[in-house]
């Protein structure tokens, strides 16, 4: 609905009451729809994966219009007003907290950034239809007003959705899987848990998962893997650290040949960027290159640490 209701006042123009609001929006993004195919080759494969679903779901978008009688043939068919309007509506709107999973825009609550911790919160009133600002915390003159966007722990996720990087303590671990395990999901595997720190040290839940993973794939050590579920599901931490403490050089180094192995594939993606003869072409670069250089760092770390651990 948000999506067709700012296409719809965007073609009424300055007769739309929404007029000013439209004028003010930002007409370029660097979210994932707003990519070009170069960016994209020059993503590594979680970020990819997380910015093809985006580019796929505005695709479905703009092809659910089409049927509709509401809007002109011309603004169906201009692509790049498409987008915008996507990009709108999924870069300005705010879930309902009536348990509906409705969203909505509230013009000029929508110009709040995103903040962790945040001070603020938007609070929707089905009744009057009007959006508050709720503060959480005093704040001071100056201090600018702040909401949470969630997912504070993904800066990938962060870029493909709104289109800039989340300064955050920590990132995905970009430990993948094609088809996890109800057990192993059961363990910790989720890209909120799954974290390395910007200081170099590993969440839990990324032992436990590499671990496990580990474990359910040999037959010889189902007995093993078997154990170390129960333990975690009963939350028996004594019985986790000693399965943890017998494998531990096998596990760090897994662990160390994943992080080799991003380290190396995303400073091959910096050398492609860098090659680029015009990148004047492709504003989103510089981006991509601080994203690149910010999960090098923590990788590293990472690597630092989990090295030590193994010595």
């Amino acid at each position: 609905y948000l999506f067709l209701k700012v296409l719809m006042e965007y073609e009424q123009g300055v007769d739309s009451p929404y007029f000013a609001w439209l004028n003010s929006l930002p007409r370029q993004w660097n979210t994932a729809v707003s990519m070009d195919t170069f960016c994209m080759s020059c993503l590594p494969p979680y970020i990819r994966g997380l910015c093809q679903t985006e580019r796929d779901q505005c695709a479905t978008f703009k092809e659910a219009l089409q049927p509709f009688e509401y809007l002109s043939p011309d603004t169906k068919a201009n692509d790049s007003l498409l987008t915008f309007a996507y990009n709108v509506v999924f870069t300005r709107s705010f879930p309902t907290d009536d348990g509906s999973g409705d969203t909505r825009i509230a013009p000029m609550a929508d110009m709040l950034n995103h903040g962790y911790p945040d001070n603020a919160s938007l609070m929707y009133d089905p009744q009057s239809m009007d959006a508050y600002v709720i503060l959480k915390d005093n704040v001071e003159p100056g201090e600018p007003l702040t909401i949470s966007y969630g997912q504070p722990a993904n800066p990938s996720r962060f870029l493909a959705t709104y289109g800039f990087l989340n300064e955050t303590p920590a990132t995905y671990c970009k430990i993948l899987f094609t088809n996890p395990s109800q057990e192993l999901i059961d363990v910790g595997y989720s890209p909120e848990l799954m974290l390395f720190y910007t200081d170099g040290t590993v969440a839990q839940p990324v032992w436990d998962v590499l671990l496990y993973s580990r474990l359910e794939k040999r037959a010889e050590l189902s007995h093993v893997a078997q154990a170390f579920y129960q333990a975690h599901m009963t939350g028996d931490e004594d019985t986790k650290n000693a399965i943890h403490a017998q494998y531990q050089r096998d596990t760090c180094n897994a662990l160390l040949r994943h992080l080799n192995h991003i380290i190396i594939e995303i400073e091959d993606l910096k050398v492609k960027m860098y090659s680029i003869k015009d990148a004047s072409n492709h504003p989103r670069l510089p981006l991509l290159t601080r994203h690149h250089d910010m999960v090098i760092e923590t990788f590293k770390n990472v690597r630092g640490y989990v090295t030590n651990m193994n010595n």
